[in-house]
């Protein structure tokens, strides 16, 4: 029984190797080694579905101080994106990626997100939320950096890495043990790559700084209105970080600001 075991276990440990090394990937910009098994045909055809379904639900925002402004800077974000590149004399064939920007008519939520298949989202009050180009621009940048680092098919792969692992149980486990922690490391390498995009595109990335410091004072003020009669709302707001998807706004700032001078030191003859 216990040689069975010790084979099954052998041939379990071959197969998991032979799926796991031949799939990792590295990052652009940070050079950071990811698994990703997903082929990309596939994640786009599944990222194309959910994003023109998610249009069809939502009221698209075609004025030019809403569509027109996001347009604009993206272009400049992914100019920014090519001359990293450049610089650093590295093949940007592969990431040449055919970019799609809409505003959803939402005056509610304050977000933005990306797509696998390199199509953004904004939503309306985010922009109006933002007070400058630069920091529309410090949003622009993380998207398209979540979108060029393949974060989804990575998080995607940790998934399928997971239910074989554990043969699907332990859900509970793997959301805070697991998952979340990837979750913030991508949220914060996209921050990074924010940085460098939006700096080489002619942007000033200490903005980007400024929007988060300002994003996380409004979310303060909005907790603490609502936690005064709600005591789920007051358990929430003391919550640690690991519980969370995305690093908190005060801590993002402050990376933000130091790598900001980093930055633009790295490439001040480029700027």
């Amino acid at each position: 029984m216990f040689v069975k075991r010790r084979s099954f276990f052998k041939i379990f440990s071959t197969l998991i190797a032979g799926l796991f090394f031949p799939s990792c990937t590295t990052v652009p910009v940070t050079n950071r080694t990811q698994l990703n098994l997903v082929p990309d045909k596939w994640i786009r055809w599944i990222s194309d579905k959910y994003y023109y379904d998610y249009l069809d639900d939502n009221l698209i925002n075609h004025q030019e101080k809403y569509l027109g402004r996001v347009l604009k800077i993206g272009q400049r974000i992914e100019k920014g994106i090519e001359k990293y590149f450049e610089i650093e004399k590295l093949n940007f064939k592969k990431y040449r990626l055919d970019y799609e920007i809409n505003v959803v008519d939402d005056k509610r939520n304050l977000n933005a997100f990306a797509m696998a298949n390199a199509k953004i989202v904004f939503f309306r009050r985010i922009i109006d939320f933002a007070e400058t180009d630069d920091q529309i621009a410090a949003i622009m940048g993380h998207e398209m950096g979540h979108v060029l680092a393949k974060h989804m098919h990575e998080r995607i792969s940790h998934r399928l890495t997971w239910d074989i692992l554990t043969l699907g149980i332990a859900e509970i486990f793997a959301e805070l043990g697991f998952f979340l922690p990837w979750s913030r490391k991508q949220e914060s390498e996209a921050d990074y790559l924010g940085v460098v995009f939006m700096t080489l595109a002619g942007y000033e990335p200490t903005e980007a700084a400024m929007f988060w410091s300002k994003l996380d004072k409004y979310i303060k003020k909005v907790k603490k209105y609502k936690s005064k009669h709600d005591l789920l709302a007051r358990v929430k707001r003391n919550l640690p970080e690991f519980t969370s998807t995305h690093p908190f706004p005060e801590r993002r700032s402050k990376n933000i600001l130091k790598w900001s001078e980093e930055v633009k030191e790295k490439y001040k003859d480029y700027i």
